[in-house]
């Protein structure tokens, strides 16, 4: 079976090739003595790049040009540029990449505009886990991604209606859960699509969720892409579903507190876990309002397993708290133990990795889009909140100051929310 995060391809839109013939591209200048010198649109200055992809930690200028990174180096003369983001003090990463969010807004019952949560808040890419299936995509694709700064793609749910409604579960009824209208519906919105999600809560799905999960991956393999499937709460088993899953699949809500989940009765990771882990399965956070608990979390990281991937899950419910947006999420798991760089890479060159874009997106490569987040690694107190209510007291806390989309400059609305902080919105 091959690895689906290594076969997996996205095309970005043409949309997207359009919009970026249209940025202001750079060419050489030439003075009056014609030395060639290199004038680019942007130089981010004195900042500690952080780019897990390359292995980068260090004190280094980048310039853009074209909305591409043009130069990483020890030193780019400000001379050179039309602009300047001084970064003294502060940590510069690749844009983040968000591999679960919900972003259909005004279609998917808990979906949000993509923009203020993603890319003023560092997530360049963000991949909208099934509010869209076969009978929704096409509008999606047209009146989201089409239009948002945020580069959204997307896994489509294998339910034709996506996310609608959340008093009726979009799989209650297996009907839905078409394989044909999923694989053309995918490769019709081929740039944009990146797999397949499937959800396996009772109140969802029912008592369908081995039918439903068996159609996910039988689209996944027509397609050759991953599937995404969200559990916690479902009516079969953890280890039923494990045995199922192909190498780059991704688990989401992997460290839920809910039942038939990641530890047994005795608080021990299930071998099947184990299994998968080995097998090149992911398991991904996906945070949302009721998918992230502590001491599940602490518990698998006391037995060592960790995510494969950080993402947020953010939606209406959450983007308020506890969620509130990516970087919150990344700030847990540095309480967690975790290094800056190991967290940075959670959100960014690994996800990019799980979806088949590794040289696109979640890196700061020459040449790479300039996606790049200008971060505060804010040092204080700070109380941390899961799905379940769980408090945690943290010392770290990252937060937006700047981001680049295609060296497009974004600044956030807002810094830290009150609820973390404990002040009030900067404005």
């Amino acid at each position: 079976m091959p690895n689906h995060s290594q076969v997996a391809e996205v095309k970005f839109s043409i949309s997207e090739h359009r919009s970026r013939s249209n940025e202001r591209t750079t060419t050489p200048q030439y003075n009056q003595t014609e030395r060639s010198i290199m004038t680019y649109d942007l130089v981010i200055k004195n900042g500690t790049v952080v780019d897990p992809a390359q292995g980068v930690h260090a004190k280094k200028d980048i310039a853009v040009a074209g909305g591409k990174i043009a130069a990483i180096e020890d030193y780019i003369s400000d001379a050179d540029t039309h602009d300047v983001i001084e970064a003294e003090g502060l940590v510069v990463t690749p844009g983040l990449v968000d591999l679960h969010v919900h972003v259909w807004w005004g279609v998917a019952h808990l979906a949000i505009e993509a923009d203020p949560a993603c890319v003023y808040r560092g997530v360049t890419t963000a991949i909208d886990a099934g509010s869209s299936g076969a009978n929704t995509i096409a509008g999606f694709h047209r009146y989201v991604m089409e239009q948002t700064a945020t580069r959204v793609l997307a896994f489509l749910h294998i339910s034709g209606m996506g996310q609608l409604d959340n008093d009726i579960g979009e799989l209650e009824d297996i009907r839905w859960a078409r394989v044909e209208k999923a694989v053309e519906a995918a490769k019709l919105h081929a740039d944009r699509i990146v797999g397949i999600k499937v959800r396996l809560t009772d109140n969802i799905v029912g008592p369908n969720d081995l039918v439903a999960l068996d159609r996910a991956i039988e689209a996944g393999e027509e397609l050759n892409k991953p599937v995404m499937i969200h559990i916690g709460g479902s009516v079969n088993q953890f280890e039923q579903f494990m045995e199922k899953l192909r190498p780059g699949d991704i688990v989401t809500h992997s460290f839920t507190g809910r039942p038939h989940g990641i530890l047994d009765n005795n608080n021990k990771v299930v071998d099947a876990a184990w299994d998968a882990m080995n097998r090149g399965i992911i398991f991904d956070v996906g945070h949302g309002a009721g998918s992230f608990s502590f001491p599940v979390a602490e518990t698998c990281l006391e037995q060592g397993l960790g995510p494969g991937t950080v993402s947020s899950d953010v939606h209406r419910y959450n983007v308020r708290g506890p969620v509130f947006d990516l970087m919150t999420t990344l700030s847990k798991y540095i309480h967690l133990g975790y290094s800056l760089d190991e967290a940075i890479a959670l959100g960014s060159s690994k996800p990019a990795a799980a979806v088949g874009l590794p040289d696109h997106i979640g890196t700061l490569k020459v040449g790479a889009y300039a996606d790049i987040a200008v971060i505060q690694h804010r040092e204080g107190p700070v109380t941390f909140t899961d799905a379940d209510g769980n408090e945690r007291a943290g010392n770290q806390l990252l937060l937006p100051v700047e981001t680049l989309a295609k060296g497009r400059r974004f600044n956030p609305q807002h810094s830290a929310h009150p609820k973390l902080v404990g002040h009030p919105h900067k404005h």
